[in-house]
This record gives structure tokens, sequence and C-alpha cells, in this order.
């Protein structure tokens, strides 16, 4: 029976065991990093792979955290100097007043940095899911920082209806437990989770302990609720057109949220010839539908932009 879409954790005592190889990629070393920018505010990061090797820097979606890539970054550790990382007011990186595109943009490239992605002498290739499209389309368009290439995964931009209607969020609730907690845990845009042993790790990942406004200790989501709704992106399409390096899309060929009109006109802005891979029996959420193809797809593009470091050894 398909998983209720809205409640793909609402039973936890009937989660298959994950496969070996989902053990194994979270048993690789990384290196955990803390971040400052110059503001002072904490961007939390992690690295895997070998310093001065080419670049790969993983960016999430909205509401999400590092660990939406920590189970598929060690395929790539064997030739990238890989790096994922929480996007302010998400995961374990700080809250601030002022979100924006540019200043993702700026989170990201200095926890590239850092993490020694933008080391070797060929730039990052940059890869994002969602929302973590905006910042890198952003990075893309200008010339300030060279960028290898970039794959938009799943990325939905503004301006197209596309049916999928975003709740109205009230605020964090304060959860007596984890458990509890993840009996709400959700996918949005909503849909099936077959894989629901990824989810569960993801949604252990998302939440913290907190305090309500009486005192009461509990357990609450780690994304700043501000964030819902997303961030102001009303040049992206002019980006989009600008970026000044190649670039590939992949979708899941079962979301909603870039069928149609969305990716008809993505593929239209850029450069002919851009690569569109579609992921089969795979929603919005793709690394969590198709994880293994997802990597397969990644390592096909890797092939023709960074020359014998596109298949693992």
């Amino acid at each position: 029976m398909t998983p209720d879409p809205l409640l793909p954790l609402a039973r936890l005592d009937d989660i298959p065991t994950p496969p070996a190889w989902f053990a194994t990629a979270l048993d690789t070393p990384y290196e955990a990093l803390d971040v400052a920018m110059t503001d002072g505010r904490r961007i939390e990061a992690r690295a895997w792979g070998p310093a001065g090797a080419p670049g790969l820097v993983l960016l999430h979606g909205n509401a999400a955290h590092l660990g939406w890539w920590t189970f598929l970054a060690p395929f790539f550790a064997d030739r990238f100097r890989v790096t994922a990382f929480s996007l302010g007011g998400m995961g374990g990186s700080e809250w601030h007043d002022d979100y924006s595109v540019a200043r993702f943009a700026d989170e990201m490239w200095t926890v590239a940095d850092a993490a020694g992605a933008t080391a070797h002498t060929l730039p990052p290739v940059l890869v994002a899911h969602s929302m973590g499209g905006l910042p890198v389309i952003h990075a893309g368009a200008k010339v300030d920082r060279p960028i290898r290439a970039a794959v938009l995964i799943d990325v939905g931009l503004p301006g197209i209806d596309t049916g999928i209607a975003i709740p109205e969020y009230k605020g964090h609730r304060l959860y007596p437990s984890v458990e509890a907690a993840l009996g709400r845990f959700r996918l949005a845009p909503p849909q099936p989770c077959a894989n629901r042993w990824i989810a569960e790790y993801l949604g252990r990942m998302a939440v913290q302990p907190a305090h309500d406004a009486a005192g009461n200790a509990g357990w609450s989501w780690r994304f700043d609720p501000r964030l819902w709704g997303g961030v102001p992106a009303d040049d992206v399409w002019l980006e989009l057109a600008a970026m000044r390096c190649p670039v590939a899309l992949i979708r899941g060929a079962n979301s909603r949220l870039t069928a149609g009109e969305m990716i008809a006109r993505m593929i239209a802005a850029l450069p002919a010839g851009s690569p569109l891979i579609e992921i089969a029996d795979a929603d919005h959420h793709v690394m969590i539908d198709q994880p293994l193809a997802l990597v397969a797809a990644l390592d096909a593009l890797f092939a023709g932009w960074v020359p014998g470091l596109g298949a693992k050894s």
C-alpha cells in the first residue's frame, strides 16, 4: 500500500531496515565544519574526500538541512572534495533576520572556501535541489567566481502556476518527544514516500530540543518558520538566462513542481543543448525516491565536465 503522502512517518514501527549501501555511506569519514560568516553567524557544514581534489558543493532545499546529501556525498568522495552545508536559518546553521538569495550564495562560497572545495585549479561543480537552486542560479549569473558547471535538481522558479498550494504555516509546535515530532514529519510539496527509512533519517536530523513560552521542554523543528514561504527571487528568470557556466537539469518524472510549462521555460532560457535528465519513478524529492539513480545521473554529467573523474574507481 502506498504510504499517506502527508504523513510519511506517522508510524515508526513499520519502517524497513535501510540497505547496506546507506549504512556504508553514513559510516564514511567526514570533517565537521563550523564556518563563521563575516557577520558572526555560524554555518554548519561537512566535507568528504581528499583536500586539493576538484570541488563539489551540494545545496539542499527549503526547510531542509545538510542531511539531505550526507548519504549521497560519499559516492563522490574518492575523487572530489565534496561539501554539504545547511543554509542559514536551517539545520544547525544560525537563524538571522534577513534571508535572501544573495545571502545564501555568499554562504555557499564562504563554506566552499573554508572546506577547500575551491582550492583546485578547476572551479567547483555546484549541485542543488529545489530552493537550493536559487543561490546557484544567482552565482552562475555573476562573473566574480568561476563555476565549472551547475546541476539543478527539480528546481521550481516563481511566476508559473504549478497547481501546488502552499499551506499556511502558523509556526512550530512543541512535541513531547522526538517520536511525536517524527509522526508529523511531512514532505513539501506532499508526495508518496516509499523509502521511509531515508525520511526517518532526515526527520531525526530536522528536530532539536526546544522550550515553549511557558518554559516547557520538548522537541521542535530546526528551521526558521519565517522561511516556510521561501525567499524573494524576482530576478531569477533573468539570472537563469544569464548563467555563465554549463547547466544541466534533473527532474523527477512524477514531479508536479517541474512539469509542463515550468521545465519547458527553463530549457528555453538555457543555451541550446543543455541536458535534461528525468529520473523515472521519482517525484520532487529525487534523493529520497531514487537515490542511486540520482548518483548515476550525476556521475554521467561529471564524466563530461571533469574528464577522468566521472565514474567511481
